[in-house]
């Protein structure tokens, strides 16, 4: 093969399949084809540059912190220590200190709730009554709201915990009447004030009834007075009812 000045060979724009590149190996001279040098190549610590395009699904190592551009600030470091103190540092909007809420039994120290649209506080405690409390609290309770009237009980039924006293009218001997649970500290009287009939008589039945089960009225003019205290109602005052 005559020997050609490296100046006089053309330029390839592009290497096709069937192109060969003559090298000298062992003294023979031989041809690399295109599919020897692109196809399957282990390249030992190459500079790439900056590749027009490229596929990186099967490639490992890249490091977050200097390999991956275009992340806000602090993304990368929380993505490697996923703390809650370097996602706040990633947030710009956050609000509040300290560790991340979830959903289930969360411990928020000091939040300023705002105004809840709904809310059960059966199991809250320090309300101050002077600053969290609104409204006028029922009667039965101490305060002076609208629940301060005496109800009107005409037969067997519920003796109600909203209002002060209840005013029992009996029907029949035997009336059946109950009482649910009240408030810490809550007083309820219940006065027999009329019969339809001679002979008819009333029976009080609390759901919880201190060292005793039932509180009886057998002539108009029996009353009871009731606390309840603990888990139950305790009678503190009666005028001829019969609490047994």
């Amino acid at each position: 093969m005559a020997t050609i000045a490296i100046t006089a060979l053309p330029s390839a724009t592009a290497a096709a399949t069937t192109d060969v590149l003559p090298i000298v190996q062992g003294g023979t001279t031989k041809q690399v084809t295109n599919a020897l040098l692109f196809t399957n190549s282990t390249l030992v610590t190459p500079a790439l540059g900056t590749p027009t395009s490229g596929t990186l699904t099967s490639c490992t190592g890249l490091p977050l912190t200097t390999g991956v551009s275009g992340l806000a600030a602090n993304v990368a470091t929380f993505l490697t220590t996923p703390s809650s103190a370097n996602l706040a540092a990633v947030l710009t909007d956050e609000t509040g200190t300290g560790a991340n809420v979830f959903a289930n039994t969360p411990t928020l120290i000091a939040p300023l709730l705002g105004t809840p649209t709904s809310g059960v506080l059966t199991l809250c405690t320090g309300l101050p009554l002077t600053t969290g409390v609104t409204g006028a609290l029922p009667v039965a309770n101490g305060g002076t709201g609208a629940s301060a009237t005496v109800q009107a009980l005409g037969g067997p039924g519920a003796v109600n915990i909203t209002s002060l006293a209840t005013a029992f009218t009996s029907t029949a001997a035997g009336n059946a009447l109950t009482l649910a649970d009240g408030a810490q500290g809550q007083l309820k009287t219940v006065i027999y004030v009329a019969e339809t009939a001679g002979g008819d008589t009333g029976v009080l039945t609390p759901t919880n009834l201190g060292s005793a089960t039932t509180i009886t009225f057998n002539a108009v003019g029996d009353s009871v007075t009731l606390q309840f205290a603990g888990t139950d109602w305790w009678v503190v005052g009666f005028r001829g009812a019969v609490v047994a």
